[in-house]
């Protein structure tokens, strides 16, 4: 049986037939495939770990794939402690003239080490200070619903091609040493150790994708190029002299020179850069003194660095040399300042570009999606970027915002109610379970444009369903069947 606890999934389908319906119509409310793919994504939340801990998460992932998408365990490995690589092998007769036998689609599989403020969502999380508030929950949730599909016609994919599956840890970083790895190769997330332990062998193409709640419901955000910054972290500490607040002028006093500081390295983005350059700089802490009659010795403050090209960075950390070493001597303070690099810049190819744009236009009706570039690139950091300067292919994003919880999105208490649209890493985000379809039917077009293949017509996506039995949480729980 395919377990999956959420919140009464299944009730909550049957309850939404008396609703207004959303685009996609009362079908996916009836369909046991889809309730089934929204309990496993709320079961997840619910159950949130961060990089390199998901334990729970990947034997989840695994224990569905084996059960129910029927994907024998021994075409599966563990990779970079918590990571998964899934080959579905095509069994059908062989294609000689396939220019392209491997293709790999990625989800992350981690949460923030944060708290959920969705204090009324039944499903919020029960780890606290740990959350799903940027969407793993339901990207793992799509790769696992394409999964089944691609599985279940396995038979249609010629036996010399492979459709890869990277389930992987860490992508929102952790600190130095954790896990073993190498900050400097790895930027604290699970990318490169995946690819460093093979992920990406025999592979031709990666492809992956991130919700996006600033772009509405049916959009596709994609271009060729920067879709994302080339992320760094800073830390500054400044030393002068502490002793009594009340003789200032005994002391050489660090929380001014560095509040000053502060201030300069504004002026990085603002007067060093031109108007066309895309850049951040952010101080985002600072720690100083014990009492509030002392003045300490030492002041810190850290924060993060944002960019898209090579040339932008390197006048962001020589102005940022110049100042910070400029202001503290100008105090009379020593300073240690340090920059380290995270994860480049997510470059797409123009030929991953085009795959997804004419993937994108093969749905048509309640799942159509309208491609556009506008917002990008975006200063958030993905480690995807590793992937993408080993192999060619496409990150690409799905726009979420809808104004009101309807249709898969919606809860026992929580139709028709407005939806926050928090953007992602926001206390109060929640995945929009009606990207779903869209997501799923996706990367089943990816493999297909990829591979030469024609798996599903739309219809059939939508209407998937097969004969399996699922656990729903929130009150007794209930067996569902549907054939």
């Amino acid at each position: 049986s395919f377990k999956v606890e959420g919140r009464r999934a299944r009730e909550r389908a049957t309850h939404s037939r008396a609703m207004a319906l959303p685009e996609l119509g009362k079908e996916l409310l009836d369909n046991t495939y889809w309730c089934s793919l929204i309990g496993l994504r709320r079961e997840i939340h619910m159950h949130p770990e961060p990089g390199f801990q998901e334990v729970r998460t990947q034997g989840r992932v695994k224990e569905v794939l084996v059960k129910f998408a029927g994907i024998p365990e021994c075409q599966m490995r563990t990779v970079a402690i918590t990571g998964l690589i899934v080959d579905i092998k095509g069994t059908g007769p062989p294609n000689a003239e396939a220019k392209v036998k491997c293709v790999a689609l990625r989800s992350d599989l981690d949460a923030l080490t944060m708290k959920e403020g969705n204090n009324g969502l039944p499903y919020r999380s029960k780890n606290e200070g740990i959350a799903h508030m940027c969407g793993h929950d339901g990207h793992i949730t799509a790769l696992v619903g394409a999964a089944i599909l691609l599985q279940k016609r396995s038979d249609r994919i010629p036996s010399n091609c492979t459709v890869r599956l990277l389930f992987q840890p860490a992508e929102e970083s952790t600190p130095p040493g954790t896990g073993g790895y190498d900050f400097e190769k790895t930027g604290g997330g699970g990318a490169m150790p995946m690819i460093m332990e093979g992920c990406l062998e025999g592979v031709d193409e990666v492809y992956g994708w991130h919700n996006w709640p600033t772009w509405n419901l049916g959009e596709v955000v994609v271009k060729t190029g920067s879709v994302m910054a080339h992320t760094c972290n800073f830390k500054v500490v400044v030393t002068g002299r502490g002793g009594h607040g009340s003789q200032p002028q005994a002391c050489i006093d660090p929380v001014v020179c560095t509040a000053n500081l502060v201030g300069a390295l504004q002026t990085i983005v603002s007067r060093a850069l031109p108007s066309s350059a895309n850049a951040v700089v952010t101080v985002a802490q600072f720690h100083a003194g014990e009492r509030d009659n002392v003045i300490p010795d030492t002041a810190t403050i850290s924060g993060t660095i944002r960019d898209v090209d090579q040339r932008v960075f390197d006048t962001i950390k020589r102005r940022f040399n110049e100042l910070v070493n400029g202001v503290c001597k100008a105090y009379g303070c020593t300073v240690e300042a340090k920059i380290s690099s995270m994860y480049p810049a997510v470059v797409n190819h123009e030929m991953g570009k085009e795959v997804v744009e004419r993937c994108a236009a093969t749905l048509t009706g309640p799942v159509a999606l309208k491609a556009h570039s506008e917002g990008l690139p975006l200063m958030g950091g993905e480690d995807f970027s590793f992937f993408l300067q080993q192999r060619p292919g496409c990150f690409f994003f799905l726009g979420t915002q809808e104004l009101l919880l309807r249709g898969l999105s919606s809860y026992d208490g929580g139709e028709d109610t407005p939806r926050s649209n928090c953007i992602c890493h926001g206390t109060t985000y929640d995945f929009n379970d009606n990207v779903l379809p869209r997501a799923v039917l996706m990367l089943l077009r990816i493999v297909e444009d990829r591979l030469g293949l024609d798996l599903y017509s739309q219809d059939e996506v939508l209407s998937a369903s097969g004969n399996l039995t699922t656990t729903v949480a929130g009150g007794d729980a209930k067996r569902q069947r549907m054939a």
